[in-house]
């Protein structure tokens, strides 16, 4: 039934990759979740490879989704416990981020038909008929080709197959959890930075890890380390005071406009050399995946491999491009815009908490904080 499944889907599956973010989700050529190894194996005449269970990292992601579906369990609660017990994933200290991709994964969930459903009511396309949601298998969620989001932020537009493999823990409680995680992000988008202007820029010198803006008893903020807040991996960056930061940062700001470092005009994005140069390359990637697919049908064992490779090598310089149209987005401003800015760096103590992060944003990437030093770094 598998392997029909997987002859079926492997022309739409091979132009996806070209389209997903490599390092998103389980590839069969790359490194395989966390509880599991990959195994060789040979379904009806096909060459293949199996996730099969890791008994002992398996026993701690079962761990991990008990603890989370206690109502009151945190992310931070979880991450702690494992650093205390000196436990590790992929040879590394388990962080929020590995944490959530680990919990929204549906690799892990034995899939019946009320997983079936929710991914159905969140507009997920899912390749496989309801039959083969037997309360035993895992399944793959792969990004879509014409998805507008990324498939750890909505589920709509991207592809669902039931996997060979058996999942290690119930429908049941991985949608208790995966439930908890969309509340969870709700909860977290709705909030705003409110005590401190720097804040999604203002990093610990130390770690890398945000620094948040918290208030004492006598009303004054200082900035901590979010990281040693966590589990006190960091040693952060001492007490400083979200203030002085602020003074200091707006002394830098101003001293940058005086100095006329400001981009004098800005022409539109599209016009960028840069990123002229950036889509014709893409565009040859469009024209080499299109070649590649056409290839496929009929193609033999080996072809079917070196397609594949070579489906991933180009996915992943694709990523490269578009990480590099995001830096020159990011970094971009219309000349209006500019002057706003200048125009808001004159009436700083008139504008408004908004004004100020706008200013911020344009001007800065990112605000690295040591013990004694602020370190800037400049978009232009």
């Amino acid at each position: 039934m598998f392997a029909q499944l997987e002859r079926e889907t492997i022309q739409k599956r091979v132009s996806d990759a070209y389209y997903s973010r490599s390092q998103k989700g389980f590839r069969m050529g790359g490194k395989p979740p966390y509880g599991y190894r990959l195994e060789e194996i040979l379904m009806e005449g096909i060459h293949t490879k199996k996730l099969v269970e890791e008994p002992g990292e398996a026993a701690i992601v079962r761990e991990i989704f008990d603890m989370y579906e206690q109502p009151d369990t945190s992310y931070g609660d979880i991450t702690r416990y494992y650093a205390e017990k000196g436990v590790q994933f992929y040879g590394k200290e388990l962080i929020r981020s590995m944490l959530a991709q680990l919990l929204r994964n549906p690799v892990y969930v034995r899939a019946d038909m009320d997983v079936y459903r929710f991914f159905r009511s969140h507009g997920t396309n899912i390749v496989s008929s309801p039959e083969q949601f037997d309360g035993i298998h895992g399944c793959y969620l792969y990004q879509g080709r014409d998805a507008q989001t990324d498939k750890l932020q909505n589920l709509k537009g991207h592809m669902l197959v039931v996997a060979p493999h058996e999942g290690l823990v119930s429908s049941e409680q991985w949608l208790n959890c995966r439930i908890k995680l969309m509340r969870n992000k709700t909860i977290q988008a709705n909030r705003k930075a409110v005590n401190t202007w720097l804040a999604g820029k203002v990093k610990c010198g130390n770690c890398g890890y945000a620094l948040m803006s918290i208030k004492i008893q006598s009303g004054k903020q200082y900035l901590r380390c979010t990281k040693r807040l966590n589990n006190k991996a960091c040693p952060g960056c001492g007490k400083v005071y979200t203030e002085d930061v602020e003074n200091y940062v707006y002394k830098e700001m101003v001293r940058k406009l005086r100095e006329g470092q400001s981009p004098a005009a800005y022409t539109k994005l599209n016009e960028n050399p840069q990123v002229k140069q950036i889509y014709r390359e893409i565009e040859e990637m469009e024209k080499e995946i299109s070649l590649l697919v056409d290839s496929l049908a009929g193609a033999g064992e080996t072809l079917t491999d070196y397609i594949n490779q070579r489906v991933e090598e180009i996915d992943q310089m694709h990523q490269l491009k578009l990480e590099k149209l995001s830096v020159l987005a990011e970094n971009h401003a219309t000349p209006e815009q500019m002057e706003k800015v200048a125009s808001n760096i004159s009436l700083w103590e008139e504008i408004d908490f908004e004004e100020k992060r706008f200013t911020v944003d344009k001007m800065i990437r990112s605000l690295k904080v040591f013990p004694g030093s602020v370190q800037i770094q400049w978009k232009f």
